[in-house]
């Protein structure tokens, strides 16, 4: 039995979005294993665990369960947060499975250069460290693990120790995509969207965009076919599941207000699009599929595409739910192979509203595309899906070159705190303030001495003006 300590930068509770759920199915699967299993969350959760426990983070929780524990599973910039989980001595297995570094240039792209390149310069900081630090990297596709194979390299951490454990350095990253549940989905007692909610008749053909409406998604297209749409199938109603993202950190998204203001501007909302302006809880979304025909998924031609892993999309696997996707990412591909839907071209709404017109009013290809879901089912659930976090965690090791020749504390604190440094607030009490809640004043206190430091060397290197006459 191996003691772990998932730690998890999302909330988890009865809402949640992909990163929390992700973590959650972790805990779920290893406590299933056998391991001793505790999740540490950034806030009070109101749902129960199954089979291991909860912590709420802070810096004193986080330091005694970091020495509990035997393995630490880290996820995005928690340890850019939490900097001594580098640093623990324990295995540290990072997940990689979105690519956070790629996410932020999007989702500051129409910010302030200053801001963009803070935003930038922090996350990659956080990433950096979190590579030459940890012993084992999980990552969503093959795609995915070819890019963290670039970056590990440039990293220092592809080499003969590495190599020479594992030619294939599987032991290093290997791949552990997102999951869906082994138990099919059941519906309520009641139905929750057809005949119940405004525009939503008993008898409608309903599209269900599974996820939160974030930046890098193109909802805009989509929302322009609905109209080719209803020519072909007047009964076609398009449902967003979730406008509002369940962790309140994370900032409402202009294009999910853009969303909203389009289907409105064209008279459709309400009437033929339906917004669920909160987020549907993680039990309750069964629902929803159930009464689902179809999932979509659009967005834009850029690099967050091209190696994203559209965790949504799980959802319409784990239903048996044709599939409508832009092309350009991962599930595209899959599409494409499997015959599980529709692949339609970036930013294009005749593409959309053909492929989701054929799909609705052509029975035969719907339910050839049903049927070819059903059959990659087994393939994504977590049982399968998480099997080398599982084997890692029955035999922990450290990496091979970390045993043979680990960083040193110093040089793993300086990364930690230059990624700290980026992503703290700006201002000098809201710095402060931030800085005391993830370090400690002793911490403070180290970072205000060597800011001073530096000021005064540049204060003494300046040319002094010469003095007048």
């Amino acid at each position: 039995m191996t003691r772990v300590l998932v730690v998890s930068g999302d909330r988890v509770g009865q809402s949640m979005a992909g990163p929390a759920i992700r973590c959650w199915e972790m805990c779920r699967l290893l406590a299933a294993n056998g391991h001793e299993v505790h999740l540490a969350t950034p806030a009070a959760s109101d749902r129960e665990p199954d089979r291991f426990e909860l912590v709420t983070s802070s810096q004193q929780t986080l330091y005694r369960e970091s020495a509990w524990a035997d393995v630490l599973v880290v996820q995005g910039v928690v340890t850019a947060v939490y900097p001594f989980l580098l640093n623990s001595g324990k295995h540290l297995v990072v997940d990689l499975y979105d690519p956070y570094n790629l996410e932020i240039l999007e989702s500051f792209y129409d910010h302030p250069f200053e801001e963009r390149m803070a935003q930038h310069r922090g996350h990659l900081g956080a990433l950096m460290a979190q590579l030459h630090r940890g012993d084992f990297f999980l990552c969503a596709s093959e795609k995915q693990r070819d890019y963290w194979l670039g970056m590990l390299s440039s990293a220092g951490r592809v080499n003969p120790n590495t190599h020479g454990r594992d030619r294939l350095l599987r032991s290093l990253i290997n791949t552990a995509s997102f999951g869906i549940s082994a138990t099919p989905p059941k519906p309520g007692t009641e139905p929750v969207a057809k005949g119940v909610l405004p525009g939503i008749e008993a008898d409608a053909r309903l599209v269900v965009w599974g996820g939160g409406v974030y930046n890098w998604f193109d909802p805009l297209s989509l929302i322009r076919a609905w109209p080719a749409i209803l020519e072909r199938e007047p009964r076609a109603r398009l449902m967003f599941l979730g406008m509002k993202h369940p962790n309140p950190d994370v900032p409402e998204m202009e294009m999910a207000l853009k969303a909203i203001r389009l289907a409105e501007d064209m008279g459709l909302r309400d009437r033929a699009i339906h917004f669920n302006t909160t987020w549907v809880p993680y039990d309750e979304r069964q629902n929803y599929l159930c009464e689902a025909d179809i999932g979509v998924s659009t967005h834009f031609d850029h690099i967050e595409t091209a190696f994203s892993f559209r965790t949504r999309i799980l959802d319409y696997i784990w239903a048996g739910l044709p599939v409508v996707s832009t092309e350009g990412d991962e599930f595209a591909r899959w599409i494409a192979d499997r015959g599980t839907g529709r692949v339609v071209a970036f930013e294009d709404a005749v593409s959309i509203a053909r492929a989701i017109g054929d799909l609705l009013t052509e029975s035969g290809q719907y339910e050839q595309a049903s049927d070819a879901v059903r059959r990659c089912q087994p393939e994504y659930r977590w049982e399968r899906t998480l099997r080398p976090l599982v084997a890692y965690c029955d035999n922990p090791e450290p990496a091979a070159d970390l045993a043979a020749s680990p960083p040193s504390a110093a040089e793993i604190e300086a990364m930690a705190e230059l990624a700290g440094s980026a992503l703290a607030p700006r201002g000098t009490a809201a710095r402060a303030r931030y800085f005391i809640r993830t370090e400690g004043m002793r911490r403070l206190a180290r970072r205000a001495l060597r800011s001073g430091r530096r000021k005064l060397v540049r204060a003494l290197a300046e040319p002094k003006a010469l003095d007048g006459p």
